[in-house]
Formats: structure tokens, C-alpha cells, sequence
């Protein structure tokens, strides 16, 4: 499997918007498309909601200095020629779909409190 980006773009909330292509051949002239989606999130005081900032110190240790959300969308059995059309219409419409979720200011914070309270869990 291959990493390719296909795309970095910037979102409202100053965070980073990334599309990758994990596609791969199956069988003959036949691939798995795989689109996805990442968003690297910083975790620090400035990225947490105002009532976690204080414990910024402990959050970011267990949550290391940034945390990723991914997306997939995968696709099976594609002929090798719609390969990049496909690619083309995953991509427009997650941008379309998650530019406005994830651009959200309160997203990274939000995200970062759901993290968070798992590793609490386990």
C-alpha cells in the first residue's frame, strides 16, 4: 500500500485538512480505493476548551503532543481506469462534507476532551 497526498488544505479554524491515497491493486485490472482523511491536532492550552486549559500539562501527557482523527472511505473492486475519477469525487465530497465539521472552532477542543476522557476509561 502507498501513501500519496493528494491534498493540504487549510481550514477556518487553523488546522490542516489532509487527503491521502491508500489505494491498492486486488486482483488483474481490479483496485481498492482507500481516501483518507487526516487532521493532525495540536494538544496544548491554545487547542483545549477554556475549562481543560488549566490542566493542559496533564492532558498532553497523556495524550502525547498532538493527536490524529481519521476518515476512510474504501471502495472495492474499481477498474484501474475509474481509479482517478473516483479518487477525484471521494475527495470533493468529504471537502464538501467535513470542511464545515471540522473547520468548526470548537472541534480540535472538543476532540481533544473525547480523546482525553477514553484514555481516562481504559
Amino acid at each position: 500500500m502507498t501513501d500519496s497526498l493528494l491534498l493540504r488544505h487549510p481550514l477556518a479554524n487553523g488546522l490542516i485538512l489532509e487527503f491521502h491515497d491508500l489505494s491498492k491493486p486486488m486482483a488483474a485490472d481490479r483496485w481498492q480505493v482507500i481516501l483518507e482523511v487526516r487532521l493532525h491536532i495540536p494538544v496544548d492550552a491554545a487547542t483545549l476548551p477554556s475549562d481543560l486549559a488549566d490542566r493542559a500539562p496533564e492532558i498532553s501527557a497523556a495524550l502525547g503532543p498532538e493527536i490524529l482523527f481519521t476518515q476512510q472511505e474504501v471502495h472495492y473492486f474499481i477498474d484501474v481506469h475509474e481509479v482517478p475519477d473516483l479518487l477525484h469525487e471521494i475527495q470533493t465530497r468529504l471537502l464538501k462534507g467535513l470542511e464545515g465539521y471540522l473547520g468548526h472552532p470548537d472541534f480540535a477542543g472538543r476532540y481533544v476532551r473525547k480523546k482525553f476522557i477514553e484514555s481516562n476509561k481504559q
